[in-house]
């Protein structure tokens, strides 16, 4: 009885603190659907802050613009991170989402938009960048699955309280309301732990001791295996600082480098952000009997249910099964969706009793998505390289993640009036398809593998595309 009681408090602890970080990602989740209920009003006049009516280029750059600022954050943010703590990297990205609904509140012209809209991208470099990092290193190895995956269980809710909020109130009131979370997040993270790790780096190992010790609630005493192996992992990447060289020259990083970045280029080229940013305009097109703002609501749902499913399965499961699960899902969910569209393009007489399709093909791509994709991607990214090498390479990764996102969303509208909906989709779906066999080919399985077993897997030179579920 009282080794349960021992364990629930282990996973109080950690459980509490990467639920508070993650607070960072839910203001990740409501930047991105911004645009969803805002572009309808800054297409209003009586609605809109504007003295005209956004062109649809500039209604493309207020949705792509994001991504490049995305782009930008994650340099800076392991910079910070190594320098100053994962703490105090965590705490910036919500002075940069403050200081973009500032620009919002005040925003006479598109430019002050572009640049707030800039700044939300550069709080999602931060936050992206820097939260599963410190997850990972404040979770035991049991735990590292479901705690690395509430990334996309939190990005799901910022997404469903912009679904649920935006349509109905007023543009400034909504901006009012989108401040909330990131005042909530620094009252908040301001109480939680450095990493132990961070202390070490510094050479403070009192602080770091103390750290662990909150974090798993047991006296340093019962911790020292575990705060030894911290040293010596963490002392050693100091001796051997990584370099971008090193991702290359260095197999194990090499093959986490492919993989973690063949991760997010296809989480990327499913087409979540088009999906995620312009919901409600994509359920206008669809001409459902649903109207798009609850549609989304209703997707939006689906997506926090689905995150929090993969959380709590994924320790279970494992990373591999449930990324190829996703893919096959994703890729189904969109080849419907395209099917639809393509109907509709023909003008077929009877496509009225077809219109549960697209909410249901939405619904079941979201939940794909959010099963595999979504939370994996940066699970794999904070737990895959080695210590002297995790945040260049989260940065790197996080990078290349926000710069396919920008192609893939400046280029969404342009692409489907070119080549017509339907191929849009049947794209994705194809991306998905591709997906899946980078999956089953690259993917090394590391569910409830140690950090350094995750590093003597990814250093052995037979390829690795059975998982081992009894690692």
């Amino acid at each position: 009885m009282l080794q349960l009681v021992r364990s629930a408090i282990r996973s109080k602890r950690q459980y509490v603190a990467a639920l508070v970080a993650n607070l960072a990602i839910a203001c990740m989740g409501a930047s991105m659907a911004w645009t969803s209920p805002v572009e309808s009003k800054l297409n209003n006049l009586e609605e809109s802050p504007l003295s005209r009516i956004p062109t649809p280029s500039e209604l493309s750059w207020i949705g792509s613009i994001l991504t490049l600022g995305s782009l930008t954050g994650p340099a800076f943010a392991g910079i910070v991170a190594y320098r100053f703590g994962r703490k105090l990297a965590m705490l910036s990205s919500a002075v940069f989402f403050l200081l973009s609904y500032v620009l919002f509140l005040t925003a006479s012209s598109v430019a002050q938009i572009l640049v707030g809209r800039f700044l939300q991208g550069c709080g999602i470099g931060f936050a992206i960048t820097i939260t599963p990092l410190y997850v990972a290193e404040i979770a035991t190895a049991n735990r590292r699955g479901s705690l690395g995956s509430l990334v996309q269980t939190f990005i799901t809710f910022g997404l469903l309280v912009d679904y649920t909020i935006g349509p109905y109130v007023s543009y400034t009131a909504f901006q009012w309301i989108q401040m909330v979370l990131p005042i909530v997040f620094i009252v908040a993270f301001s109480q939680m732990p450095e990493t132990p790790q961070f202390f070490v780096s510094k050479g403070n190992y009192p602080a770091a001791a103390q750290s662990l010790a909150y974090i798993r609630g047991e006296p340093i005493s019962e911790l020292q295996h575990e705060f030894n192996a911290i040293q010596h992992s963490v002392e050693e990447s100091m001796r051997n600082r990584g370099t971008v060289r090193d991702l290359y020259r260095d197999h194990a990083n090499l093959r986490a480098l492919i993989i973690c970045t063949g991760v997010v280029i296809f989480q990327q080229l499913s087409g979540i952000n088009p999906v995620q940013f312009f919901a409600q305009t994509i359920f206008d097109k669809t001409g459902t009997g649903l109207r798009a703002d609850v549609s989304a609501i209703i997707l939006g749902i689906f997506q926090v249910v689905a995150s929090i499913v993969t959380a709590l399965i994924v320790d279970r499961v494992g990373r591999r099964p449930t990324l190829l699960i996703s893919a096959v899902g994703m890729c189904c969910a969109l080849s419907a969706l395209g099917t639809y569209f393509y109907l509709d393009h023909t003008g077929l007489e009877s496509i009225d009793r077809l219109a549960f399709l697209p909410v249901l093909s939405l619904v079941l791509f979201v939940v794909m998505f959010c099963t595999g994709f979504g939370p994996i991607a940066w699970v794999l990214l904070g737990e895959m390289f080695a210590p002297s090498i995790k945040s260049l390479a989260s940065s790197i990764v996080s990078s290349i993640c926000w710069l396919t996102s920008f192609f893939v969303l400046f280029y969404f509208t342009a692409l489907g009036e070119a080549v017509g909906t339907h191929w849009l989709f049947w794209i994705f779906a194809i991306c998905c398809a591709v997906a899946f066999v980078f999956t089953y080919v690259f993917v090394v399985e590391t569910k409830g593998l140690s950090l350094p077993d995750i590093q003597a897997r990814l250093n052995e030179t037979a390829p690795v595309v059975v998982a081992d579920d009894k690692s």
